[in-house]
């Protein structure tokens, strides 16, 4: 008996950490996901369906249709019974079936009656949620429409793997725009939630100075992607960093406000491997706000700091010659 609840931790503890791996917790809409409730509720004429995803001690859904609901807790749910088998778990009348017909759900308010929900399995074999229908009558679920259900489980599993592609700068290893927009926008949940203050470090780099300053003998590609990496090789967690585009970058730093922020990106320049990398940069500052509702807001504002910097010459750094200046010589 203690090996298996030995067995049962490890087995979702590493369960836990393939769903944390697609950092998708807590973000926002994505019509890709949306998109394939909307093909399962029309496919089965149901009232809801939901892509599930069960962490720690909830229920959060990704996409949902037919209830307002963003998380449940995850005990004694249906999902959490569904990702405990490698098969689709189907209840026909929820009121004839021992293990539900006493469930809150079923007893009150929506008065579920049927389910189908398939595990959503990762490329390792974790299942780390499920796609769900749900109805308020007794039915029954032909082959064909498990079939169907499953394959677009399957689909949300290839999506998941695609947008945590797609996520990264394929130069430099840093997050793209999108892929640091969702990190963003987890950020601005948890200040909505819990008012935990966070900052947006932006800064553009003068690549010309930089290639001039090397004398040619690294490329611009070459000193973009040694910046990146060693920004995100000497950032805490979990802090994260983007390329919005061109020779711009921007770090989130989480639980961190403006004045640490700016203590922060001063010592980190003062490192040895930046000290020495001849960097010229422009550095604007922006901590979170109650105007900011979206990730775009928070570099609108981050942008407003870093044009102040541009203009006013402070601020910006040439390490290598001026440990204390920034940006134009």
């Amino acid at each position: 008996m203690k090996m298996d609840r030995i067995f049962q931790f490890e087995a979702e503890v590493a369960r836990q950490f393939a769903l944390e791996r697609y950092d998708i917790l807590d973000t926002a809409e994505e019509y890709r996901f949306d998109h394939i409730t909307t093909v399962a509720k029309l496919a089965l004429d149901v009232p809801m369906v939901a892509i599930s995803l069960l962490d720690g001690k909830r229920q959060w859904f990704k996409s949902k249709i037919g209830f307002e609901a963003l998380e449940v807790p995850r005990d004694n749910t249906f999902c959490n019974h569904a990702i405990g088998q490698y098969c689709s778990m189907i209840i026909e009348d929820a009121t004839l079936d021992p293990q539900f017909m006493g469930h809150p759900s079923v007893t009150g308010i929506p008065f579920l009656r049927s389910y189908i929900g398939v595990p959503l399995t990762t490329p390792d074999g974790h299942n780390i949620g499920t796609l769900a229908a749900l109805d308020i009558v007794p039915r029954q679920f032909g082959h064909s429409k498990v079939e169907l259900m499953e394959q677009l489980a399957e689909l949300v599993i290839h999506e998941l793997e695609l947008r945590q592609q797609t996520a990264k700068d394929r130069l430099t290893g840093a997050l793209t725009r999108s892929g640091f927009s969702l990190a963003v926008q987890k950020v601005i949940s948890l200040y909505d939630r819990q008012k935990v203050k966070s900052t947006l470090v932006l800064f553009d780099v003068n690549l010309y100075k930089m290639v001039a300053y090397h004398s040619g003998r690294l490329s611009g590609n070459t000193l973009l992607r040694k910046i990146a990496q060693s920004l995100i090789s000497r950032l805490p967690s979990p802090s994260c960093v983007g390329r919005m585009g061109g020779t711009q970058f921007a770090v989130l730093l989480t639980d961190t406000t403006q004045a640490e922020a700016q203590n922060l990106a001063e010592d980190l320049l003062q490192r040895t491997e930046f000290k020495n990398a001849g960097l010229f940069l422009d550095i604007g500052f922006s901590e979170i706000s109650p105007a900011i509702g979206i990730c775009d807001d928070w570099l609108k504002q981050a942008n407003i700091d870093l044009n102040i910097v541009k203009e006013s010459d402070r601020h910006g750094f040439c390490l290598k010659s001026r440990p204390r200046s920034v940006g134009k010589d």
